[in-house]
């Protein structure tokens, strides 16, 4: 594999794919599903996703030079995996669509309220194209040194917040009983579910020795730190969190008196932007991924071209209001969910039962010397 990422770098992909779409937006969306039932839904989502990342991991491991898309055409035929990986590329789409959103709400919040979304985009896009066209491993290597910033730079936001927690002022947290926490995760796991590169990009990902403890490992660092995080949120704002959409933005206004007020604004500024492009970069190179796979086209400039294209019109002329792609995304855009968490999970334990050899057909490519 010339184009790879290490176990280690798969890892810290993994972690910042916990960060990436829960530092602005969702905190105050949970706040409107589950009201102080939030925290709770907020650690039963982590745990679900962990989860399933295992059963990936265990898929990696089985089937190590394969992705999603060989097992699907093997046993399902060549059509149901171009289906299903239609599917995953509109996924993908729409996680990008509120990645940008996002990312032009919190310019708009904290930069300049008069921020437009065509600066943001003529920026983010062509950096995060450059990423995906220099490769997987520069894109990967980029990841595992952003990982350590962001990992401190969130670490560094929670202490300049005004941390005096009191367990008992966050609420009931089962206020609306079992239902009112099961309901509420199912309408917001559109913004969890973040472990689907791993299928996708499984063939380019070296199966080293303690692969899978690296990369839990990894994981369950970064999501006790986010409960961290929206535990503070929560504490903080409590019933009134819904209005405030820009979590870490918000989180660093109660900072203490430490001299120079200034400085928690760029160390939260510098880690929400840091994340937001690393990630839209692993976004990109997803749907790359996917349309090489679905066109056979794999020349990796005519899938930047391609996506680029959906992303900027859609962006302009369709989406264009971070409001109502939340609204989407706990109306239309949770039932991924059943496919992410329910069915290509349930593929994978089919195969670990009934195929016991791991045995899959080599899948000939039409283009051999340039794969996205």
């Amino acid at each position: 594999m010339n184009d790879c990422m290490t176990a280690r770098q798969t890892a810290c992909i993994c972690a910042l794919s916990l960060i990436a779409l829960k530092l602005c937006s969702l905190p105050s969306l949970l706040t409107k599903l589950a009201d102080t039932s939030a925290i709770i839904v907020t650690v039963l989502m982590f745990l679900i996703d962990i989860f399933i990342l295992f059963i990936f991991l265990k898929a990696k491991e089985k089937y190590p030079k394969y992705s999603l898309y060989e097992l699907l055409q093997k046993y399902l035929g060549k059509i149901i995996a171009k289906i299903i990986y239609l599917i995953i590329f509109i996924i993908f789409f729409c996680k990008l669509s509120v990645l940008i959103s996002e990312g032009v709400v919190y310019m708009k919040n904290v930069v300049d309220e008069e921020y437009r979304i065509t600066i943001f985009l003529f920026t983010f896009l062509p950096v995060i194209s450059a990423m995906v066209y220099g490769g997987l491993t520069s894109t990967a290597r980029t990841c595992e040194f952003g990982y350590v910033f962001v990992l401190v730079g969130i670490v560094a936001c929670l202490f300049l917040a005004k941390i005096d927690l009191q367990f008992g002022e966050l609420g009931p947290v089962f206020k609306n009983g079992f239902f009112g926490v099961i309901k509420p995760a199912f309408d917001s796991s559109f913004w969890f579910t973040d472990f689907l590169f791993i299928v996708i990009l499984s063939d380019k990902i070296k199966l080293q020795k303690n692969f899978k403890r690296t990369v839990i490992s990894f994981v369950v660092i970064i999501a006790i730190l986010m409960t961290i995080f929206y535990l503070v949120y929560f504490r903080l704002f409590r019933e009134t969190g819904y209005i405030h959409e820009t979590a870490i933005a918000n989180i660093t206004q109660y900072k203490k008196n430490i001299g120079n007020v200034g400085n928690a604004d760029v160390i939260e500024s510098l880690v929400y932007l840091f994340t937001i492009f690393l990630y839209g970069s692993i976004y990109l190179t997803c749907l790359c991924n996917i349309y090489a796979k679905v066109t056979n086209d794999f020349n990796k400039i005519h899938a930047l071209i391609v996506t680029n294209g959906i992303v900027i019109i859609t962006q302009l002329v369709v989406v264009y209001n971070l409001e109502e792609l939340i609204i989407f995304s706990y109306q239309v855009l949770k039932y991924s969910t059943i496919l992410v968490w329910g069915l290509i999970p349930l593929f994978y334990i089919l195969l670990f039962i009934f195929d016991r050899r791991g045995n899959v057909k080599t899948y000939k490519r039409k283009n051999k010397t340039s794969k996205t």
